[in-house]
C-alpha cells in the first residue's frame, strides 16, 4: 500500500504547525512565568488599593483608625504592619 503525495505533505504540515505552536508555549510561558512575580506585587500591594500602613498593629487601626484590618493585602516597605483600609492615612 502506498500513500499518494498528497497525504504524505499534509502530514508534514501538521507536525511543523504543531512544532511551531509548541514553541510559542514555550516562550509564552517563561515570558509570563518570569514576570509573575511583580504583577503579585502590584496586585497585593496595600497602598495600591487605598489601604494605610501607618497603623503598628491590627488593634491600633481597629481603636485609633477606626478602620478595617486586612490580611489579604501586604505592605510592601514593612510586611510586619497590618493593611488598614478605612481611615485616614496616618503618617509613620
Amino acid at each position: 500500500m502506498r500513500m499518494n503525495k498528497k497525504g504524505g505533505s499534509e502530514i508534514w504540515w501538521i507536525i511543523v504547525v504543531a512544532v511551531v505552536a509548541l514553541v510559542v508555549m514555550i516562550v509564552l510561558i517563561v515570558m509570563f512565568t518570569g514576570r509573575s512575580n511583580r504583577l503579585e506585587l502590584g496586585l497585593l500591594d496595600c497602598e495600591s488599593k487605598g489601604g494605610s500602613c501607618g497603623y503598628l498593629t491590627v488593634e491600633d487601626c481597629r481603636d485609633n483608625g477606626k478602620g478595617t484590618p486586612s490580611t489579604a493585602f501586604e505592605c510592601k516597605d514593612s510586611p510586619d504592619k497590618p493593611c488598614c483600609f478605612g481611615t485616614k492615612k496616618k503618617e509613620t
